[in-house]
């Protein structure tokens, strides 16, 4: 499967321990989340681990609302540029920070934002291809190893970037979420095929 994600996450002021504790979810927010990006009215169509959910099928939005967090998880979400959804995030934050995680190992894709009080402070995307594509803001704390050289890609001699996004995008969900897809788990990992998800579809 590879690591795939698109993975958003609203997050209440002084609220640091997503997917920490117990996981109680609000199921009429959650539905209510998965419409503003289905775009209308939606009904549940069941719980999926966590590692699924973050890339769920076309036309289906994973989301939940848990208390202090919520998380939503969609296709339509990933974007080259995650500035492009800067105004979502303004509707449906509501003063929130916001976090976002989007890569797909076919492509060697890997993208990371952070919103705060509805303002864009840090994204980052990049590929081999393209290079990078979106150069944002300060630098997060958890980037410096790849700046410094500390992650090196391991990749063919010719590779146009100075670490492999996929490796980053892993990186950023540990950092953000306390899971990985692939990569060293350590302690403070969560296993995600132990958290389920509800998905959802337009009726």
């Amino acid at each position: 499967m590879g690591s795939k994600a698109a993975l958003v996450a609203f997050v209440e002021e002084g609220f640091e321990r997503v997917f920490r504790g117990p996981l109680v979810i609000d199921h009429v927010k959650s539905k209510r989340l998965a419409e503003t990006v289905l775009g209308g009215a939606a009904r549940e169509t069941g719980p999926i681990p966590l590692d699924l959910a973050v890339w769920p099928d076309v036309g289906v939005v994973s989301a939940a609302s848990f208390p202090g967090y919520e998380i939503v998880c969609s296709r339509e979400l990933a974007r080259n540029q995650p500035s492009e959804l800067t105004d979502w995030v303004s509707r449906v934050a509501e003063g929130r920070r916001t976090y976002a995680v989007f890569m797909h190992s076919a492509e060697d894709w890997g993208a990371v934002a952070a919103w705060s009080e509805n303002c864009l402070v840090r994204s980052l995307s990049l590929n081999p291809n393209s290079g990078i594509i979106e150069d944002f803001g300060e630098r997060l704390a958890f980037e410096s190893p790849f700046w410094e050289g500390r992650n090196l890609a391991p990749a063919p001699v010719v590779y146009n970037l100075p670490f492999h996004p996929i490796d980053f995008g892993n990186e950023a969900l540990r950092e953000f979420f306390g899971f990985i897809l692939e990569g060293r788990e350590d302690e403070s990992c969560i296993d995600p095929e132990e958290v389920e998800i509800p998905t959802f579809r337009l009726l």
